[in-house]
């Protein structure tokens, strides 16, 4: 639980790890303690099968396609540095994070010109028609959050997947906003690449990342072999190791066992509570937090909540100043950077913007306690 005087409004940076995870770990220290060093053994044979089949069932996706590792940004690297970007064009949505941006310019030995907005409407979501005409066979890969990180915009990105691409043009996508609090499935997202947090929404371990590789998408890429063997299978006639195709190919070195234990007990725990029930409650407390803005004349920056995530713009203030006041009201809340999103355009100039993101533990008097400062 979080503590009385403390009003945790900040999921979208963090999630509040729930009562039931952390006393899960401790559960596990205690055997582990009491048996080890057999526990240890136990685990690293059986802990990571289970989490990755648990992981693969909640995305949608066949169990050898998913690997992990430590973040979205390092399995990011490990994909766009496998793909062949000389020459080509990238296309981005407006909301994608800045370090993959930094990430796809540094791989790519590009000028930025070469990297190119996907086309939005008057709305700021996608224009199908548009990006079709986009998308040609000098295109190398596609990318887009699912859920941007300062609108909280959920950006249609089936619409995205249905349109046709070059066989050699991955969909890669960042659901780092998005799994645990909406549905991902890779199959109607129809993305090749997928990578994702566990810190956030799903209030798993930190220093863990999921990611998805469609086996088309595996095919394409050669990644240097890992020392320590991951994805690679022993040729007992010819004593060689022979590089599977699988994501696996991708998995960190040494995943922990205590951040294994973790997600599996944060994707249980969110089976518990059912995504659907879930959704209702957070789009309940994002609604609440634009009511009250545009009563006190702050602008939300969409016309409705489109996810757990409600930031609004107080024009005449300074960032410092909100923090500030938020902190001494004992406040979490993030208050936003707009070089986070470097390429999104329709984020204001000036001014302070406030990004509020509920979770299961929170209430409406949360809400309003939160906006009672900012007024």
């Amino acid at each position: 639980m979080q503590p009385s005087d403390l009003c945790y409004l900040n999921n979208a940076s963090v999630g509040l790890q729930s009562p039931a995870v952390s006393a899960r770990l401790g559960e596990w220290l205690e055997a582990e303690m009491a048996a080890y060093p057999r526990q240890r053994l136990e685990s690293a044979i059986w802990d990571l099968p289970t989490t990755r089949t648990r992981a693969a069932t909640l995305i949608g996706a066949p169990e050898p396609q998913v690997a992990f590792g430590t973040s979205t940004s390092q399995l990011m690297a490990q994909v766009v540095g496998n793909l062949n970007l000389a020459g080509r064009r990238l296309l981005i949505a407006p909301g994608e994070w800045a370090s993959n941006i930094v990430l796809l310019r540094r791989l790519s030995d590009e000028s930025p010109r070469n990297i190119e907005l996907l086309a939005t409407d008057a709305d700021g979501q996608f224009d199908p028609v548009a990006i079709a005409g986009q998308i040609g066979e000098d295109v190398a890969a596609i990318l887009t959050p699912l859920v941007t990180s300062i609108e909280g915009r959920r950006y249609d990105v089936e619409a995205l997947g249905n349109l046709p691409r070059p066989s050699h043009c991955p969909l890669i996508v960042d659901a780092a906003q998005g799994l645990g609090q909406t549905e991902v499935d890779v199959r109607r997202l129809g993305c090749d690449v997928l990578v994702a947090t566990t810190r956030k929404w799903l209030r798993g371990p930190r220093g863990m990342a999921l990611l998805y590789v469609s086996q088309p998408a595996v095919a394409m890429m050669h990644p240097n072999p890992a020392p320590e063997l991951a994805g690679l299978r022993l040729d007992r006639e010819t004593q060689r190791f022979l590089d599977l195709p699988q994501a696996r190919r991708f998995d960190a070195s040494d995943v922990s066992i205590m951040n294994q234990v973790a997600l599996t007990a944060a994707i249980n725990e969110l089976q518990q509570i059912t995504l659907e029930a879930l959704r209702e409650h957070l789009t309940t407390l994002t609604e609440r937090v634009y009511e009250l803005a545009r009563e006190r004349g702050f602008r939300p920056l969409l016309q409705r909540p489109e996810s757990g995530i409600a930031t609004i713009h107080l024009p005449d203030a300074a960032p410092l100043q909100i923090h500030q006041k938020l902190d001494a009201a004992g406040i979490v809340a993030k208050v936003c950077d707009t070089a986070a999103e470097p390429l999104n355009v329709r984020l204001p100039t000036a001014g302070a913007l406030v990004r509020i993101s509920p979770h299961w533990h929170n209430t409406k008097e949360d809400i309003d306690r939160a906006m009672a400062a900012l007024r």
